[in-house]
């Protein structure tokens, strides 16, 4: 009704949840959190659910065979792989521009170090607009 993608589980789920422990029914603001926060774009269900194709159950989820191109028993250029949609190859020594004192405010100097690029595939963008 709301566009919030729940199927019947977790209808059931979350109307149990609401009348029966917590006695009461949810804010417009917690529906929309609760139908973001499970979709396909945060919890990847499609991703990582099993696959049946043409009746046949695959051994692999899709998440699984894309991972499974980073073997951890061979070298690499990776420092993290696959973590919250974001993964880090190994760096090389930059100048930076670095907060001098990290428990004050301070000036910033430069200093020599060696940083790790971050590639990510999206943002989830949370807390959005409709949560407090």
């Amino acid at each position: 009704e709301r566009g919030l993608g729940f199927d019947d589980f977790d209808l059931d789920f979350y109307t149990d949840l609401f009348q029966k422990k917590l006695g009461r029914n949810p804010s417009d603001v917690e529906c929309f959190d609760m139908g973001q926060s499970n979709s396909e774009h945060s919890r990847h269900w499609y991703f990582s659910g099993k696959m049946i194709i043409d009746g046949v159950e695959k051994t692999h989820t899709l998440f699984q065979m894309v991972k499974a191109t980073l073997p951890k028993d061979k070298p690499n250029n990776s420092i993290i792989a696959f973590h919250d949609n974001s993964s880090s190859i190994r760096g090389y020594q930059v100048q930076a521009l670095t907060p001098s004192r990290l428990d004050t405010a301070g000036k910033m100097e430069v200093l020599s170090k060696v940083l790790h690029p971050i590639l990510t595939a999206e943002t989830h963008n949370f807390p959005s607009a409709v949560a407090p």
